[in-house]
């Protein structure tokens, strides 16, 4: 199969027609809450108790009645009678008469009657009376948690297609529940073709390339919550090229495959989807700047996505066609994507042969001293990788637009795996030193 681009089909229409043509659907699986973080809740989680379950202390202190403080005052202060404290089981049946008050420990029930916890540092003891003189008025209720007063039984907590993160798995142990329904992670196969391909560093001197993009995408796809599988190099052979894939269906709900063939202007990986079966090829040739040879299939109603070899190519595909089906298959909005506003720098240009076309511009941002967010356009060769490492965000530029303005604020997406490394992200090295803290 040979193929010529003589005409490019919008990101927009491409992606259109992918969904038209697949049938994947979200899936659910049932897993330990110790397993849940970052993963996403398929139904609502209803709290079936009262936290706290029973009126307790906020604070080490004496449980008594209001109504001993009611008219205190520090003329008339307000002497009370320690009681003993009942073994754990039978406080809570406690009663607690007019003019007693009892020693309580923070997170303890409050006896029966008693409305108002006295905090120890608000209190004089006397030893010799076993008594607590007390002169500070507080209103009724003070330093008491009462029940149902955080959380009452039948309360909806957390929303379906909610990201867990590790404070929401906190109050699901407190709620007592010890497992989830979520939402399966897709799986997505990457297949890395090409004769030139090698996974051993030494052979490298030999001419051969490392396969780095498999790599990449696997991590992208772990960090947007997929599974990646990585098959493994496969050469140039429409046979084993075919296999490859037929493997992939079976253990997959998404395939990828990167880079192409390099006898010629055949195309191999478009020549063995469309042998596969029906309907196969559905776009060839995108009207994305970096990406363009990009192809979209179907096999089986599971799409096949023909990744660019070029780094860059790759990543801005995967961005715009395989991050949203990932998305899609987690419950999550397809294209939602944290942003940061920014200021530009620089101007930025698209390439002349490329302007119409949707265009992805990586970015790198800062933070100055005063606090404001800055960004400078980062370019370069298709298939340097450097472009990538010197970034922390990128813009998504529509193919009306043909140039961005120094001084111009833009919204730069954070993608996960993509955008930040460890440490401080957003500093400018220069400014490192200067920046006081934010208090």
């Amino acid at each position: 199969m040979h193929w010529t681009p003589s005409s490019y089909t919008s990101v927009r229409a491409s992606y259109i027609r992918l969904l038209n043509a697949i049938n994947i659907r979200p899936r659910a699986e049932i897993i330990f809450i110790e397993e849940s973080l970052g993963r996403v809740l398929w139904t609502d989680i209803i709290s079936n108790i009262d936290i706290p379950s029973r009126n307790c202390s906020h604070m080490d202190g004496f449980a008594i009645k209001y109504s001993d403080i009611k008219r205190i005052s520090q003329q008339r202060p307000v002497r009370l009678k320690v009681v003993p404290w009942r073994r754990p089981g039978k406080r809570e049946k406690q009663i607690l008469l007019t003019g007693q008050a009892v020693r309580i420990p923070t997170g303890e029930v409050l006896p029966t009657s008693a409305d108002i916890v006295i905090p120890i540092e608000y209190t004089k003891f006397d030893s010799k009376n076993n008594t607590i003189i007390i002169q500070t008025w507080l209103p009724k209720g003070s330093f008491v948690s009462y029940k149902g007063g955080e959380i009452k039984r039948n309360d909806l907590l957390l929303k379906k297609r909610h990201v867990l993160r590790t404070q929401d798995i906190a109050l699901l142990s407190m709620l007592g529940i010890r497992k989830l329904k979520i939402f399966k992670k897709p799986r997505v196969a990457i297949i890395p073709t090409g004769n030139e391909l090698t996974d051993e560093f030494t052979d490298i001197k030999r001419g051969k390339i490392l396969n780095t993009n498999s790599k990449v995408l696997s991590n992208l796809i772990e960090a947007a919550g997929g599974i990646p599988l990585d098959l493994g190099i496969t050469p140039d052979n429409t046979y084993k090229i075919q296999n490859k894939i037929r493997s992939a269906l079976s253990v997959s709900e998404i395939i990828l495959t990167t880079g192409g063939s390099s006898v010629g202007v055949r195309d191999l990986v478009a020549e063995s989807v469309n042998d596969i079966g029906k309907p196969g090829i559905l776009v060839h040739g995108i009207k994305l700047d970096r990406g363009r040879v990009t192809g979209l299939a179907a096999l089986q109603g599971k799409p096949v996505i023909i990744l660019p070899g070029p780094i860059q190519g790759a990543v801005n595909a995967y961005i715009v066609f395989v991050q949203p089906l990932i998305r899609s298959m987690l419950g999550l909005q397809t294209f939602l994507q944290p942003f940061i506003t920014a200021k530009l720098t620089e101007n930025w240009n698209a390439r002349k042969k490329y302007q119409d076309f949707t265009k992805i511009v990586y970015m790198k941002m800062w933070r100055s001293i005063s606090g404001e967010f800055h960004a400078i356009p980062i370019t370069g060769e298709t298939t340097n990788i450097t472009v990538l490492t010197r970034t922390n965000g990128f813009i998504l530029v529509p193919g009306p637009i043909r140039m961005l303005k120094r001084g111009q604020q833009v919204k730069i997406n954070i993608l996960p795996g993509l955008s930040f490394s460890s440490g401080n992200p957003i500093e400018s090295p220069n400014d490192l030193e200067k920046t006081l803290p934010p208090f």
